[in-house]
């Protein structure tokens, strides 16, 4: 199973090819390369020899056995804009399929658009995605689909308006009808709008293929790394941890029941690489201190890996 993590804070840190050196080193089998909040995107993305710069770093990523297990696309677009590359923000997420394609990236996400009107969020989006349908076909990529906390700022509570529920999140899915549709479920955001991660997962079942992992606390999307005392002791045995009765208590700063969700993706036969989001997690550290922490991460989800392998030895 692949373990990821997104690389935008250490690229703008140390630059893409020494990013791919270091969470190979790190431990990491897959890479998301990050769009988002890219500040030298016109410079690495939207030059006449962008597409030579992609091949060449799956070129290094494959020399050191790590691979784009996944992608994501840049989210400045508003809604009312053009859907096409007269808008800058359109564009931007075009040329970023094709340079993720080149790296060999098999998906990116693309936020769905929370309109400020009265327009209805399902038929807009469904235009949305489908605007982008002829590209992912041209350059042999897939778009996923992401529920989305749902509001306009950080000081709105979370809502289930942006695919914040099972039904709405496989209805998109569904309507849009196309090979070139998947679904990346993000854990932390599932948290927020609908609570129940693990009722989510099931009722989801075959409409997610990737994920987004991170913790939070049932209010804030923190992107923190998941809080794995909460369930698993360190001297357990892992065939004895679930029946044993002196399990760690709850974390209060922390919500994701880890355990149970790691169950529900094995009852849906989850295969998906395990992608850890945790952007607001690792810029919390200085560069000198990346090689540890990357490291970390890298455990946390090897950890979360074996902890599936075995519950799906149980079944």
């Amino acid at each position: 199973m692949i373990v990821s993590t997104e690389n935008l804070i250490l690229r703008q840190r140390v630059g893409d090819e020494k990013a791919i050196d270091m969470m190979k080193e790190a431990g990491f089998s897959g890479i998301d390369y990050s769009f988002c909040s890219m500040e030298d995107w016109e410079q690495v993305v939207d030059r006449p020899d962008s597409l030579q710069t992609a091949d060449a770093l799956r070129r290094r990523a494959e020399a050191r056995g790590i691979c784009f297990s996944q992608s994501h696309a840049p989210f400045r677009f508003r809604f009312g804009s053009a859907m096409d590359e007269s808008e800058y923000e359109y564009y931007r997420i075009v040329r970023s399929m094709e340079f993720a394609s080149r790296l060999g990236a098999p998906m990116i996400v693309i936020h769905a658009i929370l309109p400020t009107d009265d327009t209805d969020f399902m038929d807009y989006n469904l235009r949305w995605y489908s605007s982008f349908l002829p590209y992912a076909e041209k350059y042999g990529i897939r778009i996923a689909v992401e529920n989305l906390p749902g509001r306009f700022s950080a000081a709105e509570p979370p809502t289930r308006r942006v695919l914040g529920s099972p039904e709405t999140f496989c209805e998109i899915q569904d309507r849009l009808d196309s090979p070139y549709i998947t679904g990346c479920l993000d854990i932390g955001h599932a948290n927020l709008t609908y609570g129940d991660v693990p009722s989510f997962i099931r009722q989801a079942a075959g409409h997610i293929e990737y994920l987004h992992i991170h913790d939070n606390d049932g209010v804030r999307d923190m992107h923190q790394i998941p809080a794995l005392s909460r369930y698993f002791g360190k001297d357990r045995d892992w065939a004895e941890r679930s029946a044993n009765p002196d399990r760690p208590k709850p974390n209060a700063f922390f919500a994701v029941p880890w355990d149970e969700v790691l169950a529900a993706l094995r009852d849906i036969g989850y295969r998906g690489p395990l992608d850890l989001e945790l952007l607001r997690f690792l810029c919390l550290f200085p560069t000198e201190q990346m090689p540890v922490t990357l490291q970390l991460i890298a455990e946390t989800g090897q950890m979360m890996a074996k902890e599936l392998a075995w519950l799906e030895g149980q079944a």
